[in-house]
């Protein structure tokens, strides 16, 4: 399975849904402009991606029924990353190697942007085609996965964090929470949505929580040992602004140790735990947070 050909491929699936419900002639125009720039700048769509995946691997078998659900968590991403480019947040013009919204319209269209991708992302969200039921818990752990015990409260504590600060418990809370719970929850969805069984659920939780954790700690090492133009954003922002970081508490090596060791407990659960499911695309996938570039 060669990774690239396959994230390309699926990413051309989600852009397909994203297009259909992010119309070209929405209302008021500058914001419509601005939710598709921030959109389709690019992306990975790995969020989106690992739904579709976890999905397939505990036997769902129409993608397209749990595509809305899928391009609602690409909106919280871009709707997140919109916000975090803010001057009052990370202060980054640049965003998958383009003007980041704030730069390319202003800061309060930016915000506003964000904020209409987070409340579309709700909208979307219930066009999942499943039972009602499932469509309430798979709301649950949204909300919870970007919300206080998610993405805002790791990043209230990232942003109020320093690396004078050695505290690790601190910094392990940060990236389990800023990002962490936000992939987990996509693996989680994706398996409720397929009607997996509880333990499978339970399992994919608990790989999803190690992969997000990883994703994070690898961000970090890539904000040290990249450049500008592979990662489409600035770099060496974390040691200039003192961020509690695992490159900054624990090293370069003991961090990539770390992501190694995560993806070997990941497999490990996939082999036991899963062994009568095909884990084979979330094993790339896991392969492919850890080792990425960018």
């Amino acid at each position: 399975m060669n990774i690239e050909d396959f994230l390309a491929r699926e990413k051309k699936i989600v852009d397909g849904a994203l297009e259909k419900f992010l119309p070209t002639d929405g209302k008021p125009e500058i914001i419509t402009k601005a939710m598709r720039y921030s959109i389709f700048a690019g992306g990975k769509r790995l969020r989106p991606i690992l739904i579709l995946s976890t999905y397939r691997a505990t036997g769902g078998k129409k993608i397209e029924y749990v595509l809305p659900a899928a391009c609602a968590v690409e909106m919280i991403h871009t709707y997140s990353l919109i916000h975090d480019d803010l001057p009052a947040m990370d202060n980054d013009d640049f965003r998958r190697g383009k003007p980041s919204c704030h730069k390319m319209f202003n800061e309060s269209i930016a915000i506003l942007t964000g904020d209409a991708l987070f409340a579309k992302s709700f909208e979307v969200l219930q066009k999942t085609k499943t039972t009602p039921e499932k469509i309430l818990k798979v709301n649950k752990i949204l909300s919870q996965a970007v919300g206080t015990d998610g993405i805002i409260g790791g990043q209230v504590m990232d942003i109020i964090s320093t690396s004078l600060n050695m505290d690790k418990k601190l910094l392990k809370y940060i990236h389990t929470h800023k990002t962490g719970k936000f992939i987990s929850a996509c693996m989680v969805i994706g398996a409720i949505l397929a009607d997996a069984y509880k333990d499978e659920v339970a399992a994919l939780k608990q790989t999803g929580d190690m992969l997000g954790l990883a994703f994070q700690i690898v961000d970090d090492i890539l904000d040290v040992k990249s450049t500008k133009e592979t990662l489409g954003k600035s770099v060496h922002k974390d040691a200039d602004k003192k961020k509690l970081t695992y490159p900054a508490v624990y090293g370069l090596d003991e961090s990539v140790k770390k992501t190694l060791g995560l993806l070997e407990k990941t497999k490990k659960i996939f082999h036991k735990e899963l062994r009568f499911r095909d884990m084979t695309e979330l094993e790339h996938l896991a392969e492919f947070i850890i080792n990425r570039i960018y």
